[in-house]
Order: C-alpha cells, then sequence, then structure tokens
C-alpha cells in the first residue's frame, strides 16, 4: 500500500521529468533496501525432493536419480492455464519442443532433444504413459487427444539415456498421471471462454466413497480457431476408481473417452504467409479437409505387496479408436482407420543389500499389440466417394526389462539395465488385384545403459549415463514408399525395406539444491544415430519415409527455480540443441549434405517464468516469456528456415473460500501479449513448399470454477 500510495503521487507529477528522474530512483532505493533486509523464504522449492517412478520404475526422489528428469506439478498445469493442450504445461520443460500448430486435426508435434520432429501422424520417438497405461503403441506411435489435463496431478518428463529403459521409440519419455479423489467428496464445474468463440466446460467429482478413492471428470470443448477452416469440437471423459482387495493388494481402474472433430487448416507457403496468415491453405475449403477422432480405452493396475522385499505390479488395458481424415487429394483422399490395441506390463520389484548397502532390481515383461484396418476412399470436393485401399495392418512387441539401482558406497550409485526388444509389422491387402501395399517385417534389438552418480551432499550431485536404443518405424511409417506417394501406384508402394534407427548417447549432469530456496539442474548430452527415420517426401496429405546414414543431436539443458522476497518465485529452462546430418544421402532426387539441420528442430529455446503468490493462496500473478530459435523446413535446408520468434504472456488468478464447504476461483490469461506474428510449426519436407503454420496473434482467455466439498 506504501508503494502503490508512492506511485500514485508520482503519477500527479509525471509531466516534471526531474521529479520523476528522483522520485524513481528513491522508489528504486527503497525496493532494493526493503529486499537486502527481507528475511528468507519460510518455505522450500520442492522439485528435487519429490517423488518420481518414471527413471528406475520404483519410487524415488529426483535427487536421486541419474536422469534428466522435470515433474510438472498440479499447479503449474492447471493454474491459470487453458487445459487444452499438452504443449502448455511441455514448454516448461528443458529439452522439449512441443510446437503450436494451432490445428487440432493434426497430432501435437513433441520433440525430445530432436527426437520425434519430424512426426506427421500421431507422436513418435517419445513414450507416453498415461496412468501406468501406454499411451504409445506396439509400433512405437503415440496419440494424446485423449489426455485430460483438467484432471491431471502430475506429468513427469525424462530425457536421456534412462529413456533406452522404456524399449522402442524412447527418446524421450512423458508420464502422465490422473489426480486421486479426496480426503472430501467434492463437486467442481469449471467453464472458459476466449479468443476465437473458444469455450469450455466441464463438470469434475471426487472423493472416497465406501473406501473406494473416485475421480470423473468430464469436459466440452470448442473453437473457431484462429485460422480460416480450423473450427474443432472435443469432448474428454476421464475417470479413476482405487480401492484395497485384500490388506496387501490394491486395484487402480482408469477408463477414458475423445470424441473430436476437427477442420484442418494445412500448412501454408511462403506468399501466403506474407499475405495473411490466418487463411486456409491451398485446396482446403475445396476437399474439405478435415478429421474425426473417436476413441475409448481401459485398463487396471494390480499393485500386490509380497513381502517386505518384493512388489508385483500387472498392468492389462484394451482400446479402440476410430479416425476418419480427409485429405487434400481426390484419388484416396479419405482414410478410414479403426484400431484395437492392448497389451499388459508385467513388473516386479525387488528391494535388499548388497555388500551391505542399498540395491533395487527391476524386472518385468512387457507385451503390446495393435490391429488395424485401413481404408481409402474417394474424396470429391469434402464428400466420401468410392473404396480405394482396403488393407488390415498389425503391430505387436515383445519385451524383457532389468534394472539394477545400487548404492556402491555412500557417495557413490550405480544403475544399469538392459531391454530385449522384439517389433513386428504387417500389412495384408484386401484388394483382390492389388497387394502393393502387402509384407511384413520383425525389428530385434538388444539396448542398454549404465551411469554413476557421485553425491558432493545428499542434495547436491553429478553423474555421467550411457545408453544405446532403437527405434523401429511405425506402420504410417511404412505404409507408403515415394512411389507410393503416387495415387496411381501399383507396385512397391509399401515401405517394409525401411530399416530401424539405432541411438547410442552419454549425458553428463549435476544436479543441486543450493539452498532451501535455489535449485539448479544442468545436462550435456551428445547422441549418435544410425539410419534415423527422416521424411522422404509428403504428397497430398501422404508422407513416405526413408533412413538417414548417420545424424548426430548434441546440446545442454539447464534450468533453475529459485524463491524470492515479496512472495516472488523465478522458474527459467534454457535448451541449446544442434541436431544435423552427419552423412550426406540422397533423399527423393536431392542430396542432403553433411551439416545440415534436421528439420523441424528449433536450435534453441527459452523459458521463463517470474510467479507471484499471495501467502494465503487467494490471489497470484505470473509473466511467462517463451522463446523459440529457428527451424529448418526440409532435409536440403532450402528455402530459408523457419525465423525464430519471443512471446509473453501474463495470467492471474483469484480464490476465496466461503463457509460451509464452498469455495471460487477465477483467472484470466493472455498470450502474446507483444501480438507477435510467428510460424509455431512446419511441416518437414512439404511437396509444394506449404510448410509453414501459424501461430496466434494476441488472444485471449478468462474462467472459472465452483467448488463444493462435504
Amino acid at each position: 500500500m506504501v508503494f502503490a500510495y508512492y506511485w500514485h503521487i508520482v503519477l500527479i507529477h509525471s509531466k516534471n521529468p526531474s521529479f520523476c528522474k528522483t522520485a524513481t530512483a528513491i522508489l528504486v532505493s527503497a525496493m532494493w533496501a526493503e529486499y537486502a533486509v527481507a528475511t528468507a523464504p519460510e518455505y522450500e522449492v520442492p522439485p528435487l525432493d519429490e517423488v518420481v517412478v518414471s527413471a528406475s520404475g520404483f519410487k524415488q526422489k529426483i535427487i536421486d536419480t541419474a536422469a534428466s528428469i522435470t515433474l510438472i506439478n498440479k499447479n503449474q498445469i492447471q493454474s491459470g492455464q487453458a487445459r487444452n493442450s499438452l504443449s502448455e504445461p511441455l514448454n516448461r520443460v528443458p529439452g522439449i519442443f512441443a510446437l503450436d500448430r494451432q490445428n487440432y486435426a493434426q497430432d501435437l508435434q513433441i520433440s525430445s532433444r530432436g527426437f520425434g520432429a519430424n512426426s506427421t501422424f500421431g507422436t513418435r520417438g517419445i513414450r507416453l504413459i498415461v496412468d501406468n497405461i501406454p499411451g504409445t503403441v506396439a509400433d512405437g506411435q503415440g496419440q494424446t487427444s485423449h489426455i485430460d489435463l483438467p484432471s491431471t496431478d502430475r506429468i513427469e518428463v525424462m530425457r536421456g539415456p534412462f529413456s533406452v529403459l522404456y524399449g522402442n521409440s524412447s527418446g524421450g519419455v512423458i508420464r502422465i498421471f490422473t489426480q486421486d479423489g479426496g480426503p472430501k467428496n467434492e463437486v467442481q464445474p469449471y467453464f472458459e471462454v476466449g479468443s476465437y468463440s473458444q469455450r469450455k466446460i466441464g463438470i469434475q467429482a471426487s472423493g472416497i466413497l465406501n473406501r473406494t478413492n473416485y475421480l470423473l471428470d468430464v469436459g466440452d470443448f470448442h473453437t473457431n480457431g484462429y485460422r480460416m477452416h480450423s473450427a474443432a469440437d472435443r469432448f474428454n471423459a476421464n475417470s479413476k476408481l482405487q480401492f484395497k482387495v485384500g490388506g496387501d493388494t490394491s486395484l487402480s481402474l482408469v477408463a477414458n473417452n475423445v470424441n473430436l472433430t476437427a477442420q484442418d487448416p494445412l500448412g501454408l507457403n511462403q506468399s501466403q504467409l506474407a499475405a495473411n496468415p490466418q487463411q486456409a491453405g491451398t485446396g482446403a475449403l475445396t476437399q474439405n479437409t478435415r478429421k474425426s477422432v473417436l476413441q475409448t480405452q481401459a485398463g487396471v493396475t494390480i499393485d500386490t505387496r509380497v513381502d517386505r522385499s518384493n512388489q508385483l505390479l500387472f498392468t492389462p488395458y484394451y482400446g479402440q479408436r476410430h479416425v476418419t481424415q480427409f485429405l487434400n487429394a481426390q484419388t484416396n483422399g479419405v482414410i478410414d482407420l479403426k484400431r484395437n490395441f492392448y497389451g499388459m506390463d508385467s513388473k516386479w520389484i525387488h528391494k535388499t543389500q548388497a555388500l551391505q548397502m542399498p540395491l533395487t532390481v527391476v524386472s518385468g515383461i512387457d507385451i503390446n499389440e495393435n490391429n488395424d484396418h485401413r481404408q481409402t476412399f474417394q474424396n470429391n470436393g469434402g464428400i466420401q466417394g468410392s473404396l480405394g485401399q482396403d488393407y488390415r495392418m498389425g503391430a505387436k512387441n515383445l519385451d524383457q526389462y532389468i534394472h539394477a539401482d545400487w548404492r556402491l558406497l555412500e557417495r557413490l550409485a550405480l544403475n544399469v539395465g538392459a531391454r530385449n526388444s522384439q517389433t513386428s509389422l504387417s500389412s495384408i491387402s484386401n484388394n483382390p488385384n492389388n497387394n502393393a501395399n502387402s509384407g511384413s517385417t520383425t525389428y530385434k534389438a538388444l539396448t542398454s545403459m549404465a551411469s554413476l552418480q557421485y553425491f558432493f551432499t545428499e542434495s547436491s550431485n553429478v553423474y555421467v549415463s550411457y545408453g544405446s536404443s532403437f527405434d523401429t518405424p511405425t506402420l504410417n511409417q511404412v505404409t507408403y514408399s515415394n512411389a507410393g506417394l503416387i495415387s496411381t501406384c501399383s507396385s512397391q508402394c509399401a515401405n517394409f525395406e525401411l530399416l530401424a534407427a539405432t541411438t547410442k548417447q552419454i549425458e553428463v549432469g549435476l544436479k543441486s539444491k543450493v539452498s532451501n530456496a535455489t535449485q539448479v539442474n544442468l545436462a550435456f548430452f551428445n547422441a549418435n544415430t544410425t539410419n534415423d527415420i527422416v521424411v522422404g517426401g509428403s504428397l497430398s496429405g501422404r508422407t513416405s519415409f526413408t533412413n538417414a546414414p548417420k545424424t548426430n543431436r548434441q546440446g545442454l539443458e539447464a534450468s533453475a527455480q529459485w524463491l524470492m522476497p515479496f512472495n516472488l518465485e523465478m522458474n527459467l529452462a534454457y535448451t541449446l540443441l544442434s541436431a544435423t546430418v552427419k552423412e550426406a544421402y540422397l533423399n527423393n532426387g536431392a542430396y542432403v549434405l553433411s551439416g545440415n539441420r534436421i528439420p523441424g528442430v528449433p536450435n534453441q529455446g527459452f523459458f521463463s517464468e517470474l510467479l507471484w503468490v499471495k501467502p494465503n493462496k487467494s490471489m497470484e500473478a505470473a509473466l511467462e516469456t517463451r522463446v523459440n530459435g529457428s527451424m529448418a523446413v526440409n532435409d536440403i535446408n532450402s528455402p530459408s528456415v523457419a525465423s525464430g520468434y519471443a512471446v509473453m504472456n501474463i495470467r492471474g488468478v483469484l480464490r476465496q473460500q466461503l463457509p460451509g464447504g464452498w469455495s471460487f476461483s477465477q483467472f484470466f490469461r493472455i498470450n502474446n501479449i507483444l501480438d507477435r506474428s510467428y510460424v509455431g510449426s512446419v511441416i518437414v519436407n512439404q511437396a509444394f513448399a506449404r510448410f509453414y503454420e501459424p501461430a496466434a496473434t494476441r488472444n485471449w482467455l478468462i474462467g472459472g470454477k465452483v467448488s463444493y466439498q462435504f
């Protein structure tokens, strides 16, 4: 109040420059004096002390893991956020780029240290796991549309060599956990409205009933979209039940559903981008490009304590997914895909001692399978026409893994692990006169990792980790060869000769809780890949893939969090990444030279958040800054790259607690407050140079929720 009154007096005399300079100097001096004598924060920075399960398959503190892991907590996911896309919380993670496509008809583009950047259908190169149930199916393709952020409690994001313990397509691992109900029963309606006719309404119920912990969340979302022809509607439902079966066994049941319909505005070329970034791309209106998704899945985690030293976990799951997509093409321009996917992870956790030091061993068997029925039809101006292709596709994997975490000495820890993987892909044509898309192949690999971690103190350590991994093609990536992109293809249309990529990577890192108010993480990494799977060509919505002989990804990640006086908190994350070709090769008639950048990968990224929270949590405000470096748009690195950008967002939250179990909260956020125009993502190697997907300029969002506990 004193500072507010003081500044009011300054504004009254604002026409006197000398007075303003003097007043500002006095004000800054006073604030600095208060800062200098301010007492230390009353609470500590929590992340390094929090528990995760991603690194080793069992619960341990982040500080005790020799891996790059970032924990995104519930407040960071939900407070003042739109909660519509996984890209929102992932922006604060170093090493991760979740690009803003402004296109709900295309899957979110997520890359981890440059892995997965060239995915055109689903998320590839990163393992997705939601409540112990894989969001990545047997062929390595992942989906994010079923992830329900309003009911998400935390997200664990792991990068680097430890990821290889998760098998095929694990350049990184993202694990999402639904919040538990309780301790009281609670009903919580919520809503939000914003730019481009965006609106969302939902309700969440949670609590404990008859010793059963429950949560149910349903939400309905709509937007007209920033660009022409980019409207979307999505319904999400997520439920979780937990209960005991006897004294040593617990069950956790999870089921969710997503129903999505979205228009596809397609990409723009340079002249279209300069003329009007909000316009739809060529063919989007005439062919009415769009996508619909209906997915339902369910799973159960059975957790049994055999004794004090042994624990068994079984996670069977089953799901169905139906996708219909209208492409910018006439022949085979409609894809209708029906998928059944299922599997089970069986895990044994054994805790003991070796040479009188703690030893934990995790081993298990992982089985996954998906069966697809894929049909294509004519796209007659947005109307489904006659049947074109009709074939069955399938993928299955069988993995065995083991991992040991051993505290060799008081200050030295050793981690070793291995995984034996076998992945099979197949396709059988139902067309009587055309077997061009038929074929099969099997990939086998033994991957491994090892790390050493030295503790200076219990809250500061350094580590070095090494891992070898492999990445098989997905069913989508073996669907078309370069010849198969042509609608009249009658031979060699499929691409079962595509090889699996193998990667050897090393990481050196530092983790330190400098004080009760400050902590830092630093990691240097280098990854060399042989037979990297890259985009060969893209035509009329169809994409082919090929192998690049040798590629390299190297760089550094840094993050820091600290608490400051005046109830301020600062969070920083920085990524420096060089992703390049190391051996020249011929791709679709053009030479890709050694030293070229891998397209779709920003060369650096930065996130900062200055957060103020009132001690009683009744009010908070934050300023966010996000910076992404430039991106190459194709393998030959021509035309020029998509420029880098910097955007700033602000948000604020108000909370009121009333008698009788009632509480209310309201929030606002303004994204891109400086109204920058920029390219949020690129369509790699698009045949007609329609690479660019513009992001939104300045936009706003407000929302609120009501909570009643009983």
